[in-house]
């Protein structure tokens, strides 16, 4: 059996320390030092994710001094899980970058240290005047965004939320505390939980179609991209881009109201607006030197050819 030295687990012990203060000092850094919220320092310090790490890497310390074997993977997979706490999963988002803070969604004082007073008026999930109470999501989320929540409320999911609570609201799409986009490979799971063949709510293909929008808007990303690249190439050699340049603002135009107009959930509709989005950058981009011009084939030339090559092989052979 391997035989561990006393010099090697002093190096085991100096090496996991200095995991154990790796990790702190990302758990203590995922948050922005400077912002002055007791919601944030109070949530920062309780957060298990700090006393889980200490815990699995003593355990693993242990298993190794004992010669047990131990799999690195098995322990971070479970830290990884415990780090998905609200407040982690909060120091994560885009909320987290711009200072969107609990008491933003929960209420609360954020400027009291003491946890009765700064929780004194926040409501419970369950309670029908709560901002996180499930009829009121939309409304607390469009606080601030106001055009996503303008067109949500002309939709069928708006109107079955205001009748039971598994209906689809923000949140079951960009998940609480994460606040993330869908990726397209996400939309088919989520959407065939009500739109399947069993259930019936409204088109069974309906996971398949919001799956081809998304991955059809990065199509309009990457094409907006490349226009925006030849319209900037032909603006810094002095080239006249008037023409491209309308046509590329009409594509950005129709990229900044993608939100608002997914938030519609009509999706041919989206689809016609990205495609015409899509359409407005190639033609942006065609207008820019970037993109060779194409010679035009002479008709017939290939026939012309052949016949000009029969006389001149019969001279060749002819002269012999």
């Amino acid at each position: 059996m391997f035989l561990i030295t006393k010099k090697q687990k002093t190096l085991m012990r100096l090496s996991f320390s200095c995991m154990i203060l790796l990790f702190s000092a990302l758990a203590a850094g995922a948050n922005p030092g400077t912002l002055n919220n007791s919601c944030v320092d109070c949530h920062k310090t309780i957060s298990p994710f700090t006393d889980e790490q200490l815990r699995l890497n003593e355990i693993r310390l242990n298993h190794t001094l004992r010669n047990i074997s131990c799999s690195l993977e098995c322990h971070e997979d479970v830290i990884r899980k415990t780090a998905s706490d609200n407040y982690q999963q909060w120091s994560d988002s885009d909320h987290s970058k711009y200072y969107v803070t609990c008491d933003k969604c929960h209420g609360g004082n954020p400027d009291v240290k003491n946890e009765s007073e700064s929780h004194a008026s926040m409501q419970g999930i369950n309670n029908e005047s709560s901002p996180i109470y499930f009829k009121n999501i939309p409304d607390t989320c469009g606080n601030c965004h106001t055009e996503e929540m303008k067109h949500f409320k002309d939709t069928m999911h708006y109107q079955r939320l205001q009748a039971e609570s598994r209906a689809p609201s923000c949140v079951t799409c960009h998940k609480p505390h994460s606040f993330k986009v869908l990726k397209a490979s996400e939309m088919t799971a989520l959407c065939s939980v009500c739109h399947n063949p069993k259930d019936q709510v409204a088109t069974a293909t309906v996971p398949i179609d919001a799956k081809n929008a998304l991955v059809k808007q990065k199509e309009f990303q990457d094409e907006l991209m490349n226009a925006k690249n030849a319209v900037a190439t032909d603006k810094a050699a002095r080239k006249d881009v008037t023409s491209a340049q309308a046509d590329l603002d009409n594509a950005q135009a129709v990229m900044d109201n993608i939100p608002s107009l997914w938030h519609q959930f009509n999706l041919k509709d989206f689809d016609s607006q990205v495609q015409k989005g899509i359409d407005y950058a190639k033609k942006a981009e065609s207008k820019t030197s970037t993109i060779e011009p194409t010679v035009p084939r002479i008709p017939g030339f290939e026939i012309i050819l052949v016949f000009a090559i029969i006389p001149v092989s019969y001279l060749m052979r002819k002269s012999r």
